[in-house]
This record gives C-alpha cells, sequence and structure tokens, in this order.
C-alpha cells in the first residue's frame, strides 16, 4: 500500500477536519434520496388508508427507521473494510480511479435525470423487486416492516451506493483510526435516516399523506439534482487529487 495519496495525506494532517464536512453533506444527501423516503410514505399511508391502523404509524415507523439505520450501517462498514483491504493489495490511486470513475458514471446518469427524465436508464429500484415490496407493505406487521426496511436498504444501492463508496473510499484513504471511522459513520447514517425521521414525525403529528406525496414528487428533481453534483464532486476528487 502507498504511504497515502494526496488527498490522504491532506486529510491525515488535518486531524479528520475535511472529512466531517464532506460526511455531513454526503450524509443528508444520500438522505434525501427518493428510494427510501418513497417506501416510507407508501407503508406510512398503507398503514393510515388501508389497513386503519394510524396507531401503528410511530410504532412501524421507528421499526422501518431502525433496520435501515443499522443495514445500511453494516453495509457502509463492509465496503470501508473491502476498500481498505484493495489499497492494501492495489495501489491507492488506482482503487481511487476506479472508484471515481464509476461514481462519475453515477453522476452522469442522476443529472441525466434531472433534464432527461423519461431515459431508459436510471438509479432506483427495479420496478419488479418495487412489487414485492409493496407486498411487505400490506403485511404491515412487525417482522415484514423490519424485513422492508432491510431489503428497501440492500435494493435501492442503484439510488445511494455511489455517494456511500465514495464516503467509504475518502475515509478509507484518510488514515483515520477505526474508532473514528465508525463514529463518521454512525454519524453518516444517522444523518441518513433523518429525513425518514422527519416524515414519520410529520406523519404521526396528522399530515396529509397525499400532500406529503405530492411534495416527494415535486422535490424528486431536487433530490437527484444534489445527489448528481456531490457524486460528480467525489469523483472528482478521487480521480484528479
Amino acid at each position: 500500500m502507498e504511504p497515502c495519496t494526496a488527498i490522504g495525506c491532506y486529510l491525515e494532517s488535518q486531524g479528520g477536519l475535511v472529512s466531517f464536512p464532506l460526511v455531513t453533506l454526503a450524509g443528508l444527501a444520500d438522505g434525501v434520496n427518493p428510494c427510501a423516503i418513497g417506501m416510507m410514505v407508501m407503508l406510512l399511508g398503507y398503514l393510515i388508508v388501508f389497513a386503519k391502523k394510524p396507531h401503528k404509524v410511530l410504532q412501524l415507523g421507528s421499526l422501518y427507521i431502525g433496520a435501515i439505520f443499522i443495514t445500511y450501517l453494516v453495509v457502509g462498514l463492509a465496503f470501508y473494510s473491502t476498500i481498505s483491504q484493495l489499497q492494501e493489495l492495489i495501489a491507492t490511486s488506482l482503487v481511487n480511479k476506479v472508484v471515481g470513475t464509476i461514481l462519475g458514471l453515477a453522476a452522469f446518469i442522476m443529472l441525466k435525470d434531472v433534464v432527461w427524465p423519461n431515459s431508459p436508464i436510471h438509479l432506483r429500484i427495479p420496478g419488479i423487486t418495487k412489487g414485492k415490496l409493496i407486498k411487505l407493505i400490506e403485511t404491515a406487521s412487525m417482522p415484514s416492516v423490519v424485513l422492508l426496511g432491510i431489503l428497501v436498504t440492500l435494493f435501492e444501492t442503484p439510488c445511494s451506493l455511489p455517494l456511500y463508496v465514495g464516503t467509504a473510499t475518502v475515509l478509507a484513504n484518510a488514515g483515520l483510526p477505526l474508532a473514528l471511522v465508525i463514529s463518521y459513520f454512525l454519524y453518516y447514517n444517522f444523518l441518513f435516516v433523518l429525513p425518514l425521521i422527519i416524515v414519520l414525525v410529520v406523519v404521526w403529528k396528522g399530515k396529509q399523506i397525499i400532500e406529503l406525496k405530492e411534495w416527494e414528487h415535486k422535490a424528486e428533481k431536487w433530490m437527484k439534482l444534489s445527489l448528481g453534483l456531490l457524486l460528480a464532486v467525489i469523483a472528482s476528487w478521487l480521480m484528479f487529487f
């Protein structure tokens, strides 16, 4: 493994100060991805409108968010470990360029959706998979909601994975102590589920689902724009610095 790259040396010399704003921006941008929020709105809408279980909104919504938090944390630490091991076997700069190229492609697709939403290639949960997830929503039980959170996290990877991998790569480059890295991942994942917590509280307080669905539809373009721009920044950072 190379001693450190330019970005890695700088991050290490700054004691991780650069990593904190990066993780903050990435976590917030990743959290507003349309996949997890869309499923959350569908789950709460089903509980209120079809299952007639508004009293279950807080309990099942919290379980869904908790399942997503834990699953995404495990996925992130696994990616961090994998990238760190690859850097032990392969030149760090090569790993950065490969990851940066993939992130650049993902950024292009995400930004393309903003101006050309009807194009054939998208970063989102496949339609067939989404149908199966909806069947879990219709069960509306504690085990099914936990399973839904786990599966949504795994299957929403086209939406969120590029940004998460980019952040994990930057942290792997930073030369930070493992305890600090884990703290960053905990912080990132809190920011990732923060929009879901807000949606849950808003619905629990009586906000109409149809209004929330309309907001989600209107905000989807801006969600993709923020994700795409941040992906482009991280991709450029990994490839050229």
